[in-house]
């Protein structure tokens, strides 16, 4: 937790969001490695006559380090430099990039320690730059860490009705917050799911095409719940963009 008056001196992070600030400045919400989601103002660092332009800096998928000082939510950035690490991103696995870093700006909490998190995010992304292709089985890794960082894990490993392991051959019916049963009329808004899916998901082994779309689902209704059922932006423009749920 930040105190009310601190120092951050030479922290690695990446930005996930910047927007402007009065007439040459940004607020800049940072991911730290150690500090988790932390804003700040970056003063006088927009318009032509800066010197030693360092503008690109405050663009996503980038490693940078950062010095920031001041109190309470807002601090004031001190200093900024790049790093070697960097993320070549572009066309559906940008668009995944960006949609992580949404769920980080909707979801984590400010000011938490949270290096287990940065480091998955640094994983994902750098398999969303290698092969972009195949970006579905980081998301859903992701998303599913992600939930479980926060406190909201899934139950994945045992049938809540009979106490028994998932059995990769029956079909489950799944309630957010309690878990998987085998009993149909276990809830209305219950998700219809194989138990191959849930294995594969608890064991981050996602392969298979039915197991890949059923993830998909269930997680995607388990954030809903978290995001107050407000549609993520960079979700709809992915949908527009290539015509998909």
């Amino acid at each position: 937790m930040i105190p009310l008056r601190t120092n951050l001196d030479n922290h690695f992070a990446v930005v996930l969001h910047s927007y402007n600030y009065q007439n040459s400045s940004l607020i800049v919400n940072f991911f730290l490695r150690d500090y988790g989601k932390v804003s700040a103002i970056a003063r006088g660092v927009k318009g032509k006559s800066i010197k030693n332009n360092t503008s690109f800096l405050f663009q996503p998928f980038q490693n940078i380090i950062v010095s920031l000082t001041g109190k309470q939510e807002l601090l004031i950035l001190k200093t900024i430099e790049a790093t070697e690490a960097h993320w070549n991103l572009s066309g559906k696995a940008l668009y995944c990039a960006y949609y992580i870093n949404e769920l980080l700006l909707r979801l984590l909490p400010s000011n938490t320690e949270c290096t287990e998190l940065f480091l998955l995010y640094n994983k994902t992304l750098n398999l969303l730059a290698e092969n972009p292709a195949q970006f579905e089985a980081p998301l859903r890794i992701f998303e599913l860490k992600l939930l479980a960082f926060l406190g909201y894990g899934l139950n994945l490993d045992y049938a809540i009705d009979s106490e028994q392991p998932v059995d990769a051959d029956k079909t489950y019916y799944y309630r957010i917050g309690s878990g998987a049963s085998e009993k149909k009329e276990f809830a209305p808004d219950s998700l219809p799911i194989s138990g191959k899916t849930l294995v594969d998901l608890a064991q981050q082994q996602l392969s298979d095409v039915k197991s890949l779309r059923q993830s998909k689902q269930l997680l995607k209704w388990a954030l809903a719940e978290h995001l107050d059922n407000k549609p993520l932006k960079s979700r709809e423009i992915f949908k527009q963009l290539y015509a998909t749920n």
